[in-house]
């Protein structure tokens, strides 16, 4: 099965050069995204990488020269629907990290754009303001995850441009840091402590070394922060996704095998909304409602945490995710269609989620 950007045959990222080698194309690709940044940074193209529009006008230019489906977004779920983590080495237990839904990139684009202009796209901001602000919306924008390749150099681009609108000088691209960088960046995705200033200040810290004021820097009153409801079920599902894998392990090997099984199946799939994502989800709130009912499992503080955290987490999810309207969906393209993804097998269906007789008051 290939994912619709990558050479069934090579392996290879499908590319206009006709390029058969790893590190022959990343070398050619190298070379002519830093001419096309140099473009957007010398003011000779208009950028206004935002929203999904502008955003996705902004990948097309830096990867015009490389790509024939440079612009488009993540064609389907089960592409960078996980990653591996740099924050694992000094950060154990942490797991796998999980992006947004490819079925919602638009209106999650939309969604943070919108916040982002509510706030002035951060004009006027002291320095520990500005830092603050631009380390929550980098990690919003990298949650949501819109490219198959060149995401992160997207973004960095795309944070250059608004700190030099702000007042700022931000220079993600050629940061000399990045292995700091990776694992502040994926820190923030994993979100091990639930606290948004926990969880958000190493890359607090790390902007902090690459931000500069420049001399056309005008202070002025911060704008409100109102963060948008889609962006409120987005926190939500993020909790969800991240608290499931902590979860699965817990009930592995016990009389709840099959239980584990059933939420493993599921995890690439909850975060898209579709006919079954009730039941993914329902098998989720089974597991963790099964563990609370474990006093030695639940000595462990940090999964305790996360049971409790899914718990909280589930019900926006369910209430505003799956009831209130229909699903959002990204706008039809020329992409490969999404093939069917697995959430249960024949000799294990995905079953409604028994209910539980449960002690003690809910959390």
């Amino acid at each position: 099965m290939t994912d619709g950007f990558t050479d069934s045959h090579t392996g290879v990222l499908i590319n206009k050069l006709n390029i058969a080698d790893e590190d022959k194309l990343a070398e050619v690709e190298g070379n002519r995204f830093h001419f096309r940044l140099l473009e957007v940074l010398a003011g000779h193209v208009e950028v206004t990488p935002h929203n999904a529009q502008g955003l996705q006008a902004l990948h097309r230019h830096l990867f015009q020269d490389v790509y024939p489906w440079a612009g488009e977004t993540r064609a389907w779920g089960e592409f960078q629907a996980t990653k591996s983590t740099s924050a694992d080495k000094d950060g154990p237990g942490l797991y796998t990290m999980y992006f947004g839904s490819y079925q919602q990139l638009p209106a999650h684009l939309d969604a943070i754009g919108q916040q982002l202009a509510a706030e002035r796209f951060l004009k006027g901001l002291d320095k520990d303001q500005f830092v603050a602000r631009a380390a929550y919306y980098f990690d919003q924008y990298n949650y949501a995850h819109a490219f198959r390749e060149g995401n992160g150099r997207t973004l960095g681009a795309a944070f250059q441009v608004l700190a030099e609108n702000a007042g700022y000088d931000v220079n993600l691209v050629a940061q000399s840091h990045p292995k700091q960088y990776n694992q502040a960046r994926d820190y923030a995705i994993l979100r091990p402590t639930g606290n948004p200033e926990t969880d958000l200040q190493p890359l607090r810290a790390f902007f902090g070394q690459i931000t500069t004021p420049l001399p056309e820097l005008v202070l002025a009153p911060a704008a409100p922060v109102a963060v948008p409801e889609f962006l409120r079920r987005v926190d939500a599902m993020r909790e969800v996704q991240q608290s499931q894998e902590p979860i699965w392990r817990a009930l592995l090997g016990g009389r709840h095998t099959g239980v584990a099984r059933q939420i493993m199946q599921g995890t690439r799939g909850v975060v898209h909304p579709d006919a079954q994502q009730p039941a993914r989800l329902a098998i989720l709130k089974t597991g963790a409602e099964l563990l609370q009912e474990m006093p030695a499992k639940m000595e462990d503080a940090r999964l305790r945490q996360r049971v409790a955290r899914l718990l909280r987490a589930l019900p926006l999810v369910t209430v505003v995710l799956l009831v209130v309207g229909p699903p959002l969906q990204a706008a039809p393209s020329a992409g490969p269609e999404p093939p069917k993804i697995p959430v249960a097998s024949k000799d294990e269906p995905l079953q409604k989620a028994p209910e539980l007789k449960r002690r003690g008051p809910k959390l």
